[in-house]
């Protein structure tokens, strides 16, 4: 790629950000995208804000563009991930990089690694279907991550809220969440992947997870579920 394409497709993921993420003026050509512009509804302007799943950064960077006083939390176990995390978030300095996954226990356990097509799949649960329905995805590894429920980081960092989730956890989302105690009840949003077969093992599927959502105070405010897929994403809200 030439300095010229580099430029043109800096460009056109830039429009694409301030059109679809930062304003709200275009729909979002992924099907599977809620736009974060919706944040501001429920959010303060200096929200505590933990990215789980984190990747390479994109969501944590476009969190921190939207919500420049925002405190961000993001957690990648994956060592290379982190790697690629903690360089694209390095000039953003409201962004924390965490190499450990938020998980229902604190200590230690075994991570599921993807290669091939996609290097965001791994997880802490075991792959089911996900091996059938991304047959490009592979899983021929595993690896002993470091673990930390979400009421012992707060507790480690001093903090008495976490106003927003963006959980990207493949599939470990609901076992995360259950096993939060006290920061749940100062939560406003949640941005969460949802499964609706059972793509990895035990995973608990969007029905279930929804109906404890509802018990827990949050209702849907957007869902991002196509038809047909096996994963999607939905935006809980408090009250």
């Amino acid at each position: 790629m030439n300095i010229l394409e580099k430029i043109t497709l800096k460009l056109s993921i830039e429009k694409r950000f301030f059109l679809e993420q930062r304003m709200g003026w275009k729909t979002p050509a992924d099907q599977y995208n809620i736009p974060k512009f919706l944040l501001r509804k429920f959010l303060p302007a200096d929200p505590v804000i933990i990215d789980c799943g984190a990747c390479d950064g994109t969501d944590s960077i476009e969190l921190a563009r939207i919500f420049p006083h925002a405190s961000i939390h993001s957690f990648e176990p994956v060592p290379q991930v982190f790697n690629a995390l903690t360089r694209n978030t390095r000039k953003y300095r409201n962004v924390h990089c965490y190499q450990m996954a938020l998980s229902n226990a604190t200590g230690k356990a075994n991570m599921h690694i993807s290669s091939g097509a996609s290097y965001g799949s791994s997880s802490l649960l075991a792959p089911k279907t996900h091996l059938n329905d991304h047959p490009t995805v592979f899983f021929e590894n595993t690896i002993e991550v470091n673990t930390i429920t979400l009421d012992d980081w707060a507790d480690s960092q001093h903090l008495s809220r976490v106003d927003f989730l963006w959980l990207d956890m493949q599939g470990f989302e609901y076992e995360m969440l259950r096993a939060s105690n006290r920061i749940i009840d100062t939560i406003k949003a949640i941005h969460t992947e949802v499964s609706v077969k059972e793509t990895y093992e035990q995973v608990k599927l969007y029905p279930a997870f929804r109906q404890w959502a509802e018990e827990k105070g949050f209702r849907v405010f957007r869902e991002a579920v196509p038809d047909g897929t096996d994963m999607g994403n939905v935006l809980f809200v408090r009250g």
